[in-house]
Order: structure tokens, then C-alpha cells, then sequence
């Protein structure tokens, strides 16, 4: 679907993220792409998206010039049309497999086999590597090779959370692409005008977004999406409530899948800095708006301060994950932190 939004941007289609699509054309305008570059920002906000339009420009065949990249993808040319269908040869992805904690040296030592080899089609090799701090470190290590004697042709795109949990010696030879949430009202908007969203339900889902457009476009064409949410936010609104016992109970019926239990953490940092606000009688500004009930009931029974430090525990927590801690006791001492509240 090409929006309104991805019209002003002539072919990129994405929603917002307009300062680091200049910075890219400014740098395809001049020829001077570098060999690796960073996009950084909160899950589901888009990272892996504007790496694949990258991508697709880097190899589109539909501008001016059919042997130089254009300033944006033509999204009708046959490699613009095998990007989007992730069946580019020259298109080449590194993710953690199923089965493994990490993402390997053995992929990164794959990856430069490949990189090392003449493109199929394209004028680029383009190496993809979402959530690159899922690397181990002889991974990383590995990586860093390539980075210090990078192959002619040959472009690698990495997405992280955050550059700080990648090895600073890598970071210092990508070109960094920081990405910011965007604004409830172009949220809602896009959700109208491009995904024919009702309005009242634009209105909910752009405010339980977070600034993420991702999470609202899933949450809008999932209709089971909004109601999990709801369940799993009542359920952890519980956990307060419980003992010791029955803290732990919950912990290892989570621990046993660690991306899941990311996924709860970060719906949970969500519940408690509404908490924060709503002890701070501030409940106008809680993202969770169809919650705002319970909000007030429990923040009226906790103190601010101790909102506060609950939300510093969840982020400690989300770091030692990303760090690849043991997920089970990091969510054990989470629950040891947590405050008790009267049901």
C-alpha cells in the first residue's frame, strides 16, 4: 500500500522516520554510501522496515540511470520487486536461528563467504542483521572483520534497540541512524487515512502505540491482538497482589521463552509507568486509556516513589536480558523488587 505519507517521500512508504530517509538519499544523491550502518530505536518502531526500503534502493534498476542507485525505490522494477518478496540473491539475512540463544560465528563466517563473492544481479551485496545484540561475542568479533576490511560492494545493515549493546569497536565503524517514536496524532492520522481505521479505534490503538507505528499497524489488522493485550495487562496488574510463591509460579511458566518474556517485560514497563503517572495525579497522560480504572485504584494503594523504582527494576531487568542473562533468575529478582499491594 503506497500512503499518502510514503507519496511524499516518493517510494519509501513509511510512515514518519523523515529525518533519517534524508540523511540516506542525501548520501545515495552523492554517491557515498558508506559499508555499514546502524538504526537504532525502540522495538517496533520501524528499524527493519526502513532497512529493507535501504536495501531495495540500493538495488533498484528503475531510476535515471539503471547502473546507479536512485534517490528512492521504484517499487515497480523486477529487484524492487524481489526485495519485497525477500527473494533477491544479493539480499542476504542474519537472524538467530530457533534453536539458538545467539546468532553465531558460524553465520558471520557464512556471511563472509558470501560477502566475499560477486553479486548474482545487483549492483551490491546487502547483508541484513536485525537485532544485531544477539550476537555472542566471538559473533561480534567476527563481525568486526569485516567492518575493519569491508569487501568492495558489499553494504551491512544492522538494527539494535540500543548502540550501546553492541561492542563499541563495531559501533565506531557503522554510520549510526538513531529512530524516534512517532507522535500520537500522525500515528492515528495514518491509521485513518491509509489503513481505514475507525476513528475511535485509531484513537485507542495510537495511544496504546506508544509511538510505535509498527505495534499499531499489527494491532489493527490483528483483531485478536487488542483483546491478548488487555488479558495479559490484567494479568500482570495481578502480580502485585500475589505472594512469593505464586510470584515465581508466574516466573517459570515465562522464563522458558526469553523473547516472549521481553515482550511482557515491555508491556509491563508500559503498566507501571502509567502507575507512576497516576500516583503523580496524572492520569490524563497514561498511555493505557482503556485501563484507566484499575490505574486509579492501584495507584492510589502504592507511593510514587515506589512506582518509580519498580520502572527502574523492569528496565534493569530488559538490559540484563539484552545482555543475555539467565532469564529465569533476572525475572525471580524482578519479582523480589516489585511492591506488595493489597487486592
Amino acid at each position: 500500500m503506497i500512503t499518502e505519507q510514503g507519496q511524499s517521500q516518493q517510494g519509501w512508504n513509511i510512515i514518519g522516520h523523515e529525518h533519517s530517509i534524508d540523511i540516506l538519499r542525501r548520501m545515495l544523491a552523492s554517491q557515498q554510501v558508506r559499508h555499514a550502518y546502524l538504526f537504532s530505536g525502540p522495538p517496533r518502531i520501524g528499524k527493519s522496515l526502513l532497512a529493507h526500503r535501504f536495501a531495495q534502493t540500493l538495488l533498484c534498476t528503475g531510476g535515471p540511470d539503471p547502473r546507479v542507485s536512485p534517490l528512492n525505490p521504484c517499487n515497480t522494477c523486477l529487484a524492487c520487486r524481489k526485495v519485497l518478496h525477500g527473494n533477491h540473491p544479493d539480499v542476504h539475512v542474519v537472524t538467530r536461528a530457533p534453536d539458538k540463544q545467539f546468532i553465531v560465528i558460524e553465520q558471520i563466517r557464512a556471511l563472509q563467504n558470501d560477502s566475499s563473492r560477486r553479486t548474482l544481479e545487483g549492483r551490491r551485496n546487502v547483508f541484513l542483521i536485525p537485532d544485531a545484540h544477539q550476537m555472542n561475542i566471538q559473533a561480534a568479533n567476527c563481525l568486526l572483520k569485516t567492518l575493519e576490511e569491508p569487501e568492495p560492494d558489499v553494504i551491512l545493515l544492522l538494527t539494535v534497540p540500543e548502540p550501546g549493546l553492541l561492542l563499541p569497536t563495531i559501533i565506531s565503524r557503522v554510520q549510526q541512524l538513531p529512530m524516534q517514536l512517532l507522535t500520537t496524532t500522525k500515528i492515528r492520522q495514518a491509521l485513518v487515512d491509509d489503513w481505514e481505521a475507525d476513528p475511535k479505534e485509531a484513537d485507542l490503538v495510537a495511544a496504546l502505540a506508544a509511538g510505535r507505528m509498527g505495534w499499531a499497524v499489527q494491532a489493527i489488522e490483528d483483531e485478536e491482538m487488542m483483546e491478548e493485550r488487555k488479558a495479559q495487562l490484567e494479568g500482570l496488574a495481578k502480580l502485585p497482589t500475589l505472594n512469593r510463591v505464586q510470584r515465581f509460579d508466574f516466573v517459570q511458566r515465562l522464563a522458558s521463552d526469553s523473547e516472549r518474556a521481553r515482550e511482557v517485560l515491555e508491556l509491563f514497563l508500559l503498566w507501571w509507568r502509567d502507575l507512576v503517572l497516576a500516583s503523580n495525579n496524572c492520569l490524563d497522560l497514561t498511555v493505557n486509556v482503556d485501563m484507566r480504572d484499575l490505574l486509579k485504584t492501584q495507584a492510589s494503594k502504592i507511593l510514587p516513589n515506589q512506582a518509580q523504582q519498580m520502572v527502574r527494576s523492569i528496565l534493569k531487568t530488559l538490559e540484563a536480558l539484552e545482555q543475555n542473562v539467565n532469564t529465569r533468575m533476572a525475572l525471580e529478582v524482578l519479582m523480589l523488587d516489585m511492591p506488595t499491594i493489597k487486592g
